[in-house]
């Protein structure tokens, strides 16, 4: 049996999605009965063309329950955070990523958009290596490289935020490419094992201790790797 996943792969992943069910759905939620002869020739040529297409459709989405998340978990922290010293600007950026990572391993596990659209992105970069690009890489594309634009754009406005300029020679499409790959590897793992969260470190005011997971420590280890304080920055003037 694993030979035969080995050989012929993992299917396209909708086999289970058939017109049968579909048309079923379309009854009993609209009242419109639709037939293999209203769609087979003339929108679809077939019921695996179908699929795809709905892989396809799954494949570009733009899901950002996670980017959401993380805006409501540091929202309230940002708003007060204290930014007066070098220092301060490192302790606060801690924390950001370790709230950050938190909110997004709690979406990993709770979003069934974010999990569908994983896993058809798993499955279309299984199907190029063992042919050319098809619409589902292709909507998998482009979806990804919409969601790297909007990392990147909050990366430099984070960086500005709290007064950081990238060491030499990265830039914010490397720290986005890097955080989200992280992000997406972590909240797999916390959906299988329970080793990623439960770490306790003495980050909170005064040596406090506070929570921690695998996902906030690797966050905050980029954080270092990649960025370095901007001696010159001060903090807008407050109005």
């Amino acid at each position: 049996g694993v030979e035969v996943l080995r050989e012929d792969g993992l299917g396209t992943g909708a086999e289970q999605l058939t017109f049968k069910r579909v048309f079923e759905r379309v009854a009993a939620t609209t009242g419109i009965r639709v037939t293999n002869a209203s769609v087979i020739g003339r929108i679809w040529d077939s019921q695996a063309h179908f699929q795809s297409a709905v892989l396809a459709a799954v494949a570009s989405e733009e899901v950002t329950d996670q980017e959401r998340a993380a805006v409501a978990a540091t929202s309230a922290f940002l708003a007060t955070v204290d930014r007066s010293t070098p220092e301060a600007r490192r302790t606060a950026m801690r924390e950001v990523m370790r709230l950050t990572a938190e909110s997004n391993l709690t979406t990993g596990t709770t979003s069934r958009r974010w999990a569908t659209v994983i896993g058809v992105w798993a499955l279309a970069s299984g199907a190029r290596r063992s042919g050319p690009p098809g619409p589902i890489y292709d909507a998998m594309h482009a979806s990804y490289a919409a969601l790297q634009e909007r990392s990147a754009v909050a990366t430099e406005s984070m960086a500005a935020f709290f007064g950081l300029r990238f060491r030499p020679p990265f830039n914010a499409h490397q720290f986005a490419t890097a955080l989200t790959a992280l992000v997406e590897g972590c909240a797999l793992r916390d959906r299988a094992e329970a080793g990623i969260r439960g770490i306790v470190l003495p980050t909170g005011p005064d040596g406090a201790l506070q929570s921690w997971t695998v996902l906030g420590v690797g966050m905050d280890a980029l954080v270092d790797q990649f960025f370095e304080l901007d001696p010159d920055w001060s903090p807008e003037p407050t109005r």
